[in-house]
């Protein structure tokens, strides 16, 4: 082998050799060729480790011939690594033995002066090999196992001190808050041996006499590197909501970490005091010095405690008819329960408690870490399904109300059916796998390409920071609600995100005007909302208009039904569109070219009946008729708002006339008025977004796998950020009912929502980014309703609204949803 040896020279040289000696090793002289020409040659021997060292002979500093002479070292003739090779005796001559390595390696005669010194020889090279050392150890391993039951290498016992405390998580994983909690501290704490600041390291562990007879690690503080004087952040739990045995005994057992990364320390002092101990103290403090394995001085642990449920009773001493001052009960120190809060909305809470000094002496910040599972990640989704299903079976029942279509139209309609039909069998299918998951209440970062719960959100967590100012007995909350990014990844992203997908979607959708960059579909989509808009105000004014006129003034009368004029003349102006006008021309054309050809098909004997037939197909006819009935003829639109704006004319007027009537029959005369008007609002939004819903079909003919693309990949997209958006206020909300401040902003002003992601613009993180930016544009549908109840019997529950989306990303479906979430009584 290639060896340095120098380096092989500073090795041998360092610390104790395991056995050095005089040994004959066999040699053959360069140049000679016949095996008899070998001889033996004495050469001195050193074994240190699994390596044989062999020098030509023994020098050392008594050998320099003057004083003055430097001190050379003599350097190795050679060295052999002693793996894979076995020790056998050598017959050829007395005394000796022979190194056989596996393989073709020359094989090395060695021979001592004697049979003693050959054995001692034999057994050192025979226990230097790591093969032997390994087999001692699993031989150790076995008998260790045999007499206790437990491996000590893989299942090392739960007293072992070394820095795996490190990993270990304590009490965290509990969901009930501790008992009781303590904060650790040292004063005057000794250097160590190198006369340098500690750093130290508290390990704490209980016993419960009499069922437990061994000390049981509890948990363990942070290592603070050094200092002498350390404050520990990390608080220590004990109890539960049951409760705290006062007889545990708590032993703190202070070390000093020489070297993290083998776990290295060692013992500086220890402790033991028991509960109670604490709880009768002043303050409930105590302030103890650290027994060291040395009688010399090793400092002070500080211990400060306090309870977390005001419901448990802080013994007052031994005896509770002590006379002495110091054992009665002294001002306890308590914490209201925090995790309370959270219980609602959230489960698998982890907490860590922290406590931290501050300029002022006086003031500690107790600073409170928690982790929890959303309850609502699945639970919203569902109601999103639910939701979409009765959407798309509504737009089903339009497009069959439509009526028979010419040839041409009648393609176009037969696809937008199917293509509803296909969305509401998957989304049930959804429905039915998210219902019946029996996993976590969240979904892992591992099911994120698992298509049966792709409308959940990924990852959906709480991180709460609770800040405790002990002198102020203030409590501030910093809320981040973490989750995977908005996108549907099981769905992949070969042909880009949502942004991408939408662009596409736009191109083949026709103009709204010459040089307009909107198109029909977006214009469609802003008139249907101003018109749904205007007819939830005039039925909002019809309804206070009943209620003024049960038991108001003729001035509050009169003043509503100048609001009705307003809002009818406004509804009135926004159906005159040319838009509007045009569809339904187109319409009216597609009817009559229906008409024409069944007029050509059939005798005069039979087109009476098929004018009737063809007529109770059409819903357009129901919406038809001053009367509201069921008329062969089809009304004109222009007609339509003719009416309407009459019946507004005619409420207005009779109002007036009331002043002189008899308050008691206010009510019966305006009754048939405000229906017949609310009746002809009715007619005017239910025609319009049937025209509108004809022009959809019209703009989307032949293009319905792109269309079922988008929609599912959006309605995921959207799923994943609602749900995000509703836990979040809701978490808001509950934390701040008390916060009158708050309240008013969030009727007033309303809420401002941060996203931050963590996304880059390569690879499949582009469509990444697509899908989260339209999926967070889609939250501006979102409408937040509070009520507020005694008791809260079900979490928000979510509804659809009438008005549908344009701008950049248009949709031509219900995306405005209203948000019910209920409060408990005390709101203000």
């Amino acid at each position: 082998m290639r060896f340095n040896s120098k380096e092989l020279t500073h090795i041998v040289e360092q610390g104790v050799v395991d056995k050095e000696g005089i040994l004959s090793m066999k040699y053959k002289p360069e140049g000679r060729i016949f095996k008899k020409e070998e001889t033996y040659i004495t050469r001195h021997c050193k074994l240190k480790g699994n390596l044989l060292f062999y020098y030509k002979n023994k020098e050392s500093k008594n050998n320099r011939k003057s004083s003055s002479a430097p001190y050379l070292r003599t350097e190795p003739l050679g060295v052999l690594v002693l793996e894979r090779c076995t020790i056998e005796l050598d017959d050829e001559i007395d005394n000796a033995f022979i190194i056989v390595f596996e393989g073709d390696e020359p094989t090395y005669h060695f021979a001592t002066r004697t049979e003693t010194e050959r054995d001692e020889w034999i057994q050192a090279l025979h226990l230097s090999s790591y093969e032997c050392l390994k087999m001692q150890l699993q031989s150790l391993r076995e008998q260790i196992q045999a007499k206790t039951g437990r491996d000590p290498v893989s299942q090392p016992p739960p007293t072992e001190t070394g820095m795996a405390f490190e990993t270990q998580s304590g009490n965290a994983n509990t969901n009930d808050e501790p008992a009781m909690e303590i904060c650790l501290a040292c004063e005057d704490l000794p250097n160590d041996s190198s006369a340098n600041p500690p750093n130290p390291f508290i390990v704490i562990y209980t016993i419960n006499p009499p069922q437990q007879q061994t000390w049981v690690q509890h948990s363990h503080t942070e290592v603070v590197e050094k200092t002498n004087s350390p404050q520990f952040l990390k608080t220590i739990g004990f109890g539960d909501s049951t409760g705290i045995d006062t007889n545990t005994r708590i032993k703190l057992t202070v070390y000093h970490v020489k070297e993290r990364m083998t776990g290295t320390m060692s013992q500086m002092g220890q402790v033991i005091f028991t509960v109670q101990d604490v709880l009768t103290s002043h303050q409930m403090e105590l302030a103890l010095p650290l027994q060291g394995p040395d009688p010399v001085d090793c400092g002070t642990v500080k211990v400060m405690a306090w309870v977390n449920d005001t419901n448990i009773s802080v013994p007052n001493g031994p005896a509770d008819d002590c006379k002495n001052d110091k054992l009665k009960k002294s001002p306890c120190r308590r914490r209201s329960k925090r995790v309370d809060t959270l219980r609602p909305l959230y489960r698998g809470i982890i907490t860590r408690t922290f406590r931290f000094d501050t300029s002022d002496g006086r003031v500690k910040l107790l600073v409170h870490e928690y982790m929890a599972e959303a309850k609502l990640a699945f639970d919203i989704p569902l109601q999103l399904i639910k939701l979409w299903i009765d959407e798309e079976k509504s737009m089903i029942d339009q497009i069959k109300n439509l009526g028979q279509m010419s040839t041409r139209c009648q393609h176009a309609c037969q696809e937008a059916t199917e293509h509803c039909t296909s969305i509401v069998m998957l989304y049930e299918q959804h429905y039915h796998l998210i219902s019946s998951f029996k996993g976590p209440s969240f979904k892992p970062s591992i099911k994120k390409g698992d298509k049966d719960l792709e409308f959940a959100p990924l990852n959906l967590h709480l991180q709460r920071m609770t800040v405790i100012n002990e002198l102020n007995d203030t409590t501030s909350w910093y809320d981040i609600v973490t989750v995977g990014a908005f996108t549907a990844y099981a769905q992949k992203y070969k042909h880009g995100g949502l942004m991408k997908l939408l662009q596409h979607q736009k191109e083949f959708y026709s103009a709204d005007g010459t040089l307009s960059k909107n198109t029909k579909l977006d214009k469609a989509c802003q008139l249907i909302n101003s018109i749904y808009k205007l007819n939830v105000k005039v039925n909002n004014d019809c309804q206070r208009l009943c209620d003024i006129a049960s038991n108001g003034l003729f001035s509050e009368m009169k003043s509503i039904a100048e609001h009705i004029t307003e809002h009818v003349k406004e509804l009135v102006n926004a159906c005159d569109n040319k838009l509007l006008q045009g569809s339904e021309e187109l319409y009216n054309a597609v009817r009559e070219e229906v008409l024409y050809q069944k007029t050509l098909e059939m005798s005069k004997n039979e087109l009476t009946e098929s004018f009737t037939d063809l007529d109770m197909e059409s819903s357009t006819e129901n919406l038809s008729g001053t009367n509201f009935k069921k008329n062969p003829s089809m009304e004109p639109w222009e007609l339509s708002r003719v009416n309407t704006e009459a019946a507004c004319v005619c409420l207005t007027s009779l109002v007036e006339s009331l002043e002189s009537v008899d308050r008691t029959k206010w009510l019966n005369s305006i009754s048939q008025d405000v229906a017949k008007l609310k009746n002809f609002v009715a007619v005017l939004h239910n025609k319009a977004v049937s025209f509108m819903t004809f022009l959809n079909i019209m703009e989307n003919k032949g293009h319905s796998k792109l269309n079922y693309t988008i929609k599912y990949r959006r309605d995921v997209c959207f799923s994943h950020a609602v749900t995000a958006l509703v836990t979040g206020f809701m978490t808001k909300l509950t934390t701040h009912t008390t916060d009158t401040h708050f309240l008013n902003q969030l009727c007033q002003v309303g809420m401002l929502v941060q996203f931050e992601g963590l996304l880059s613009c390569h690879s499949d993180e582009n469509g990444m980014i697509e899908d989260m930016i339209v999926a967070v544009d889609d939250l501006s549908q979102v409408v937040f309703k509070v009520k507020v109840e005694e008791q809260i019997d079900e979490g928000p529950v979510l509804s659809l609204h009438g008005k549908l989306k344009y701008g950049s990303q248009s949709r031509f479906s219900k995306t405005w949803f209203n948000c019910y979430c209920a409060s408990e009584g005390r709101v203000v």
